[in-house]
């Protein structure tokens, strides 16, 4: 074929002007297909801009938001314009689309395989899926290989798209950068050296822009290429919602597209929401008027969506919520029999994550894993699977019905419903917050097995080894591959706890029966003496008796006075006697108790330092840009570290009281409001601690309000702050205290500079910060004392 001729006139090109309606006007929260080009307004102008942009310069990037509907708008806008458009003056466009995935490279080229055999899966795909594989291992002259392998040329042009690019950086980052070094010279080397007739285009969220510039000369092409996708406007909108109703003899009342524009907040999920809500309510006036649901019918009656037909209490985001909680309960009943399993959370919590801006996102899974994570039958977890992307709902991908093979990724079609799915988003018992706990604890139990690892006797206390043991019945070895694997680890170190508490279960029953022994004698010590007095009541007084003609009064006096001694004296035995055991008994009681207790909290305060230097290292810090079901799981994080920080410093204070027992008369409380100001010292490296151990003597010294100042000591975190500051945790503590504190330590620091940071708007409701706290943060660097 030569590749400059114009391309034949057949059946192909009558194919791109031949209009087959969707079943339904509106998609639902799935992105528009290419197919459905017919039913996608309102994003015409963008369209013409892309493609001449596409046109210009061969390459282009197209970002913004998730859910602002890059997807949809150059599938189902601009590759049906270049098809059509071309065709109209004899060229021949073929497009295709590939994500990147878990192979990029593989699934270009079998992308690319296809446009000449759609459909086919015999060996002649394979060979050619092969050979444009090969072509791009050759980087930036690679496009050119990829021509010829297309036959591209004036005539005869290819647009490929690589939808959700920003998985190609998830890929690198898992699997090593080599495929993506590959994929990136590519992309260079189509904008600085394109073949005739190759283009390409690119989605991508914004939020990844960054990440281009890891790989040499991708940076500057995307800065070249790239559209960021502007907003919607109100007009657009209006058509997007009413026009596709008009292909269907329907309509959709203005009063209605104006309450769902409203609704939709104008946010990155308006697009989708509004989508989702529009299929709903047509499929339930279609029901409910008895029309056909796969496409219009010809003299089918009219029908007509208005205000009345809404009764969202909660907006869109709520019709999503109560859409995905009615799929579940008919999954429930349909695969599982209506018993109450824990399947469809299990499958969500697998197929969602949280990233490092702490922003809830997709995270594809193939099957056969999801099966092995959910100990589902694989039978009820595709039933499961096939419910949640069926027809009409379009939860997961991919959509349809057919039978999908062991190593399909399934994947939430849209982070939407991450994002407005109570049962996932909310914020402190949501599936995702419950996931990212567990991962936490997952993450907690493996820094104890090394310690188990390198000392046998760190094994877990009685109560938390119950709760592991009932924790750990519904994970399995797959599950804990995300968090860092480790499960025959974390197994020796519960056998190892378990048969722990069973040695103290024995050594406290040991002690028990010894105690029931220790009473038991002295019982038998009692009526031992008790019998004894009477046996010598009864000789003195038989003797009295048998003397009694020849014994005078004197010698009746001396024998009451012998009775008297020696009934004293067996009281006086009696009592040391149990004084004696009852105080053996009560030293060994509170030894042990002691001993117990100390290396419970040492233990626990090590394990919860450490939960607490992870917490810091994938906590990232608060975005203003970040969304109120990111600011609320930033907040839920923050809390968990600082009730895990009083807990720290309540375990070490327990430990050195059972070191060291306190006297038996406690000291009294202290009232809340004779509180001293405490505040802890955190350090970012170890060579910062003598000059902080210098600061904290000269502390000593310092009172805040007539009060010496408590400092509790110096914690060395792994995630330390950018400057150094002194934290502050309630408004008017901040404003007193906190000045005169602050003013006081930049008095004796010549070196960092230290500013006063008011943690109230975060903080400020959690109980678990003591009154008068404060905590001081030093960043990286060197810590100089002020002159004395």
């Amino acid at each position: 074929m030569n590749p400059g001729a114009p391309a034949p006139a057949d059946d192909a090109f009558d194919a791109v002007f031949a209009i087959r309606l969707p079943p339904r006007p509106y998609p639902g929260l799935r992105p528009f297909e290419q197919h459905e080009w017919p039913i996608f307004f309102g994003r015409e102008r963008m369209t013409d801009e892309i493609v001449d942009r596409l046109l210009g310069h061969r390459l282009l990037v197209v970002h913004g938001d998730s859910g602002c509907g890059k997807s949809s708008l150059v599938r189902a806008g601009v590759l049906p314009r270049l098809e059509q458009e071309s065709a109209r003056g004899g060229v021949r466009w073929r497009t295709c689309t590939t994500l990147p995935r878990a192979a990029p490279l593989w699934n270009l080229a079998r992308a690319l395989a296809a446009l000449d055999t759609p459909g086919g899966d015999g060996h002649g795909l394979e060979l050619r899926t092969i050979a444009f594989r090969r072509a791009l291992n050759f980087g930036r002259e690679a496009p050119a290989a990829l021509a010829e392998l297309l036959g591209c040329g004036p005539r005869s042009q290819v647009c490929i798209l690589i939808d959700q690019f920003e998985e190609l950086f998830e890929h690198a980052r898992r699997h090593g950068a080599e495929e993506a070094t590959l994929l990136a010279a590519c992309l260079v080397g189509l904008l600085d050296a394109p073949p005739a007739g190759l283009y390409a285009v690119l989605t991508m969220r914004s939020e990844f822009l960054g990440a281009c510039s890891r790989y040499e000369g991708f940076a500057e092409a995307v800065n070249r290429t790239q559209y960021l996708l502007p907003r919607m406007e109100h007009d657009d909108l209006m058509r997007a919602i009413r026009e596709p109703a008009v292909l269907y003899d329907g309509e959709v009342t203005r009063e209605l597209a104006e309450r769902l524009i409203v609704d939709g907040g104008g946010g990155q999920d308006q697009l989708p929401l509004i989508q989702h809500g529009l299929m709903l309510l047509h499929d339930e006036r279609a029901r409910a008027a008895g029309l056909a649901l796969a496409g219009p019918t010809p003299g089918a009656p009219a029908w007509r969506l208005g205000v009345e037909h809404y009764h969202a209490e909660h907006g869109l985001a709520g019709l999503l919520s109560a859409h995905a909680d009615a799929v579940q309960a008919r999954a429930e009943q349909q695969c599982l029999g209506g018993e109450a399993t824990r399947v469809v959370e299990d499958l969500f919590r697998a197929l969602t994550d949280i990233n490092a801006e702490g922003q809830a996102i997709r995270r594809p899974c193939p099957l056969a894993r999801l099966v092995a994570v959910t100990g589902a039958e694989e039978s009820v977890l595709r039933c499961v699977v096939d419910t949640f992307r069926a027809d009409g709902v379009s939860f997961l991908e991919p959509y349809g019905h057919e039978a999908l093979p062991a190593d399909e990724l399934i994947d939430i079609s849209h982070e939407a419903l991450i994002r407005c799915w109570r049962r996932i988003a909310e914020p402190r018992e949501g599936w995702l917050a419950r996931e990212f706990r567990n991962g936490l604890v997952w993450r907690a139990l493996l820094v104890q097995a090394d310690s188990f690892e390198r000392d046998p006797g760190n094994v877990l206390g009685a109560t938390t080894t119950d709760e592991r043991e009932r924790w750990l019945r519904r994970r399995n070895a797959t599950w804990a591959e995300r968090y860092g694997g480790g499960w025959d680890r974390v197994q020796k170190l519960l056998n190892a706890s378990v048969e722990a508490r069973a040695l103290r279960d024995a050594e406290r029953e040991v002690a028990e029966r010894q105690r029931l022994e220790a009473r038991r004698l002295r019982r038998r010590a009692r009526a031992l003496a008790i019998g004894l007095t009477v046996l010598g009541f009864t000789s003195a007084l038989g003797g009295l008796a048998w003397h009694q003609s020849r014994i005078a009064e004197e010698e009746r006096q001396v024998a009451e006075a012998q009775r008297q001694k020696a009934l004293e004296a067996r009281d006086e035995v009696v009592r040391q006697l149990e004084a004696l055991v009852e105080a053996r008994e009560a030293e060994a009681s509170a030894r042990a108790a002691a001993e117990a207790v100390a290396q419970e909290a040492r233990q626990s305060a090590n394990v919860l330092a450490s939960v607490i230097d992870e917490l810091e290292r994938v906590t990232p810090p608060p975005s203003a840009s970040a969304s109120g079901a990111e600011l609320a799981v930033q907040r839920s994080l923050s809390e968990a570290k600082y009730e895990i920080r009083a807990q720290v410093s309540n375990l070490s204070s327990l430990s050195a009281q059972q070191a060291s027992p306190p006297p038996l008369a406690a000291a009294p409380a202290v009232p809340a409001g004779a509180l001293a100001p405490r505040m802890w010292i955190y350090i970012a490296e170890e060579g910062q601690r003598a000059a902080a151990q210098a600061l904290e003597a000269r502390l000593r010294s310092v009172r805040i309000s007539g009060a010496a100042l408590e400092l509790p000591g110096i914690v060395l975190v792994k995630a330390a702050p950018t400057r150094t500051m002194l934290r502050c945790f309630r408004p008017e503590e901040c404003r007193k205290d906190g000045e005169a504190l602050a003013g006081a330590l930049n008095a004796l620091l010549r070196a960092p500079p230290l500013t006063l940071e008011d943690f109230s708007a975060l903080y400020g409701s959690n109980a678990a910060i003591r009154a008068r706290h404060y905590e001081l943060w030093f960043a990286a660097g060197a810590i100089e004392l002020a002159a004395r």
